[in-house]
């Protein structure tokens, strides 16, 4: 997985009950190779069904040389019988190495969002020829795969969806605790976005929205859990528009669900400026009952439904936002009822479970199998 884990997130939670499931089909063992070692909490998470092991594979989006023969090597150690490889594009030549060390069964987790640049785009035939050994490409949202579908890389017959699953078992912190932790005053509303600080993301956007909502009510608290390059910037953003007192930065949080942070919140937005593939905060929020107003944009009209469990805004309209945010934050029996909505909505599609079961029938569907646990 070409990412650092430095949180409890959804390709962590999806890590692990793939082992979980892995472990319940035969004597399987899971390794998990990110780009630089886990954090303690995260490492500990990782580890808890006992039978996953974890590397290192370094600049997982190079194609060079020294990228290869790392991958190889890890092959060579250990005699893997299928291969899943996520978020550094599919356009790899680790199907290619896989192929010519054995390996039979090789997927590919396309959540890759998309920019407007990539619209254009139309894989060459040496590019197709490279990605000939793929198996499957699993992709996120229906969105995703007609991106892929006509990009041309992967085969339409090779690419298949399978919707990103939320932990339904795990717990949720307290309201209180987290109000205390980042010092909001009780009798505010809390306007929830996770997200990187960078401006694919709508960081902007969300202020500028802020700043509309207060100049109307000021019992509103927008909260941003997450951390990022544009950090510094957004806070100096807030301050110069007099809204600072009311929005507060937690940075990343190891365990956002366990924070509290989808308990304390009351809406939940989600402003990305590029085509988004799934969004799993949403996911999260919409479990955790949370209306949301997310951008009309990629997959997220996937999750969001409007006028349902929530509300669509075009991306760059903050003034749409800002009034959506005021329609549900004046309402409460709307916000209940959307919420009670995106709950069922997330259960019925988004349950990791289920999703990962469906992953598992995909992955072993070739590769051989060991003799069931006692």
């Amino acid at each position: 997985m070409a990412i650092s884990p430095d949180k409890i997130g959804g390709m962590e939670t999806f890590a692990v009950e793939i082992a979980r499931q892995l472990h319940q089909r035969g004597d399987w063992t899971l390794t998990l190779c990110f780009e630089k070692p886990p954090a303690t909490l995260v490492r500990d998470f990782l580890l808890t069904p006992g039978n996953v092991s974890l590397d290192v594979l370094p600049n997982q989006t190079g194609m060079g040389f020294t990228e290869m023969y790392r991958f190889w090597r890890l092959l060579r150690k250990y005699r893997p019988s299928a291969v899943v490889y996520s978020l550094g594009g599919v356009v790899r030549w680790w199907p290619l190495i896989a192929r010519l060390v054995g390996i039979r069964r090789i997927l590919y987790k396309d959540g890759t969002s998309r920019t407007s640049a990539s619209e254009g785009y139309r894989a060459r035939s040496h590019v197709r020829m490279l990605l000939l050994p793929l198996s499957k490409s699993v992709c996120v949202t229906q969105f995703i795969k007609a991106c892929s579908d006509r990009e041309g890389i992967v085969p339409p017959d090779k690419s298949v969806v399978l919707y990103n699953g939320v932990d339904f078992t795990r717990k949720h912190g307290t309201a209180e605790k987290f109000k205390q932790l980042y010092g909001i005053p009780d009798n505010r509303l809390i306007v929830l976005k996770v997200s990187w600080l960078v401006p694919v993301k709508g960081i902007d956007m969300a202020l500028r929205a802020a700043q509309r909502v207060l100049s109307v009510r000021n019992d509103i608290q927008f909260v941003f859990c997450g951390d990022g390059a544009g950090r510094e910037q957004y806070q100096r953003m807030a301050l110069e528009m007099g809204i600072s007192d009311h929005v507060t930065w937690t940075g990343q949080i190891e365990d956002l669900v366990a924070s509290g942070a989808f308990s304390a919140a009351d809406v939940q937005i989600q402003c990305s400026q590029w085509q988004e593939a799934f969004c799993l905060a949403v996911a999260e929020g919409m479990h955790a009952g949370l209306p949301i107003i997310a951008s009309n944009i990629g997959g997220l009209p996937e999750l969001v439904e409007d006028g349902v469990n929530g509300f669509l805004f075009a991306p760059h309209d903050h003034a749409s936002l800002a009034e959506l945010l005021l329609k549900l934050c004046s309402d409460r029996k709307l916000r209940i009822r959307m919420g009670q909505e995106g709950r069922e909505r997330a259960s019925n599609n988004y349950n990791l479970v289920g999703n990962v079961n469906t992953w598992i029938n995909l992955l072993l569907e070739d590769a051989i199998q060991p003799s069931p646990s006692a």
